[in-house]
């Protein structure tokens, strides 16, 4: 389409500066290309070369009045060409003779460079001896006859003829090209050709039209005489200069471009002819012409361009409903083949479109769920939180996520607004899917963790044991060995037995309580307290490893969070930053709030790590341990319960100075309405 249009609208700038071309001619007898030759002002080369030659001298015919001629009264040379000549001389700032002579003469001077210049007709011979200037006049050569004559009316009736003309003459050249067996008679002066007509001694008389009209008017010859109708030819006339004045040439057309801006010739013609008969050639018509050619060209080329760009348009526009038909039905298919719940709603919350899959969950025929609003289709599944979530997210415009338990099944419902431009109403993606299966296999592998966590443990753990085992089994054999005991010696006892009983049942519930299922349950929670028995955990390890601690946190602060999940997290972070302090250090756990988020920071005094380990620390299976000692899902568990908890973690480190890990994690609610658990956006 492009391509076509480009070839056009060449052609079409071609076309143009054809016409135009033509138009420059028809209106200062230059093209273009000449234009923008002569249009400038002489140059200084130019300038330098008139000045060098000196005046210019033109040599012409002496009796062709009114063209050019000598007063018999005055003895001055006048005439239209003179007088064009003069304001010529004007243009050009440089001074020319006028030299009158018989034309076969002149012709003979200028061809020897005796003179610069004369004016006649262009023809191919005479291009061979001189050079031709741009056109100054328009002139007709013509036919004059006795009034008798009867049989000539062209010039193809000269032929077999006698016919008389000035020697010299283009009219020569152009009857031997065109007509055969004339008799000629030359006589040197346009005088002496009415002389031979009225003498008899020729049938016809050929020259320009003003000269004969002019002989005719003075001789009173215009009773016998006539002009014949049609002109032998109508031409421009030009000055000419010799061939080896290429530079002459370009002069002189520069000063007749600058003449014919100025109608000099058609004031000069006025002046000897009259307004109503200027010695010029009559272009109107032509122009008239060329002008309504145009602009008809113009209608063809736009209605043209019209067709073409508007059959490329509807082959595009057919093409691209068909791709995009095609990707339409390539689209759909793709969405009724996933496996989750999705539909798109418009701001009514009226149906758009809704896959195979959730249809058949409603058990209805898409063909009847469109259009309908969502919230009246029977056997909608979760429909209040659902609901709750969409409205909210068209409030808000941005996206919305939660999670909640169906029927002991596990969901996770999201909205994506598709937001089309400011004519279009918003629109907006529900997608459920069911997370049961995942978050089984998620537990299961936090559950893995835990274990491991266990393990390394269990020597700290068991350490804790022995000691209230060592007191309970101490004072019992002192109750049993001692016969006799103060009453005060036996409560202390008991009292000592007791409290080492509380201590290893404490140990134990913090075991049990790590090691069990994790669930979503969400709680509220003294931070303060949480954090201390996250440190206990790890406890004799830290001591062992001469790590020390320290817990920043308001002692007051309470949030609502999934506790089990959280404890895994924070767990995996101590255990990390012990681990990374073999050589002791100290671990600062801060915590506070900030804009309605819970943020924990979990800074050790480690090895930390470089930059190209940070980008891939939360990687699957990405560890920095000695082969045997983990398996590197500590951090992949800990990002992946954050994000279950619509929260964020980052971390910064720099080698051998620590590790800080940043935690921020939004307020949830304890329980919906309905009793299920959910996390809101």
């Amino acid at each position: 389409m492009k391509r076509r249009i480009l070839v056009t609208i060449i052609a079409f700038i071609v076309i143009a500066l054809i016409f135009a071309d033509r138009y420059m001619v028809l209106e200062y007898n230059i093209g273009i290309s000449e234009y923008l030759t002569q249009s400038t002002g002489l140059t200084e080369t130019e300038q330098n070369w008139l000045t060098e030659h000196g005046p210019l001298i033109y040599g012409a015919d002496n009796s062709t009045p009114p063209i050019r001629y000598v007063d018999p009264e005055t003895g001055q040379y006048k005439g239209v060409t003179i007088d064009y000549l003069q304001a010529l001389s004007i243009e050009l700032e440089t001074e020319i003779i006028f030299k009158p002579l018989i034309w076969a003469e002149a012709l003979e001077q200028l061809a020897e460079g005796k003179t610069d210049m004369c004016d006649m007709f262009p023809s191919e011979q005479r291009a061979k001896v001189y050079l031709f200037s741009n056109p100054i006049n328009f002139q007709r050569t013509i036919i004059v006859i006795p009034k008798s004559e009867k049989n000539i009316k062209t010039v193809h009736d000269l032929a077999g003829r006698r016919v008389a003309s000035q020697t010299g003459d283009y009219v020569n050249e152009y009857l031997n090209n065109t007509v055969e067996d004339v008799t000629y008679t030359y006589v040197a002066e346009y005088s002496d050709l009415l002389t031979q007509l009225s003498q008899g001694n020729v049938d016809a008389v050929v020259g320009d039209e003003p000269v004969l009209s002019y002989y005719l008017e003075k001789l009173n010859l215009t009773d016998e005489y006539m002009i014949v109708e049609e002109p032998l030819y109508e031409l421009h006339s030009v000055f000419s200069v010799p061939k080896d004045e290429k530079i002459l040439q370009t002069i002189i057309n520069k000063g007749i471009y600058a003449l014919e801006r100025k109608e000099i010739m058609a004031k000069i013609q006025q002046k000897w002819f009259g307004i109503s008969t200027p010695i010029s050639n009559d272009q109107n018509d032509e122009k008239l012409f060329l002008i309504v050619s145009f602009f008809m060209l113009n209608i063809i080329m736009a209605s043209f361009l019209f067709f073409t760009w508007n059959t490329d348009l509807k082959e595009e526009v057919d093409s691209r409903t068909e791709e995009l038909k095609i990707s339409r039905n390539d689209l759909q298919t793709t969405f009724d083949s996933l496996t989750h719940l999705m539909v798109v709603l418009d701001e009514e919350l009226r149906v758009i479109t809704i896959n195979k899959v959730f249809c058949d969950t409603l058990g209805i025929p898409k063909i009847q769920i469109l259009g309908r609003k969502l919230d009246t289709l029977n056997n909608l599944p979760l429909r209040t939180v659902m609901m709750d979530l969409i409205h909210r997210s068209f409030e808000k415009g941005r996206k919305g996520e939660l999670e909640t338990e169906y029927k002991n099944q596990t969901y996770f419902v999201s909205t994506f607004p598709l937001i089309e431009t400011a004519a279009d109403s918003n629109r907006l993606l529900v997608m459920i899917e069911n997370v049961t299966d995942l978050r089984l296999a998620e537990q299961q592998v936090l559950q893995a963790g835990k274990m491991a966590a266990i393990g390394q443990l269990a020597a700290g753990v068991a350490h804790e044991i022995r000691n209230p085992l060592g007191l309970i089994r101490n004072y019992t054999y002192f109750l049993k060995k001692t016969e006799t005991i103060s009453e005060e010696m036996r409560d202390k006892s008991f009292s000592q037995i007791e409290n080492a009983v509380e201590q290893a049942s404490q140990i134990i519930d913090n075991l049990l309580n790590f090691s069990r299922i994790t669930d979503n349950q969400v709680t509220r929670v003294n931070v303060f307290a949480y954090l201390k028995d996250m440190i206990e955990l790890n406890h004799k390890v830290m001591e062992k490893r001469d790590v020390i601690y320290r817990i920043n946190t308001d002692p007051n602060l309470n949030w609502t969070i999934m506790e089990d999940s959280l404890q895994s997290v924070l767990i995996n972070l101590i255990s990390n930053s012990v681990d990374a302090m073999p050589d002791g250090g100290r671990l600062t756990i801060t915590c506070w709030t900030e804009d309605e988020k819970l943020v924990i920071t979990c800074e050790d005094t480690g090895t930390g790590m470089p930059q190209s380990e940070i980008d891939k620390v939360f990687n699957p299976f990405f560890t920095t341990k000695n082969p045997g000692e983990g398996t590197g899902l500590g951090l992949y568990i800990t990002y992946n319960q954050i994000q279950k908890m619509n929260g964020m973690i980052s971390v910064e480190s720099t080698p051998d100075v620590g590790t800080t890990f940043r935690i921020e994690l939004p307020r949830l609610k304890e329980a919906s309405e309905d009793g299920n658990e959910e996390k809101s956006i």
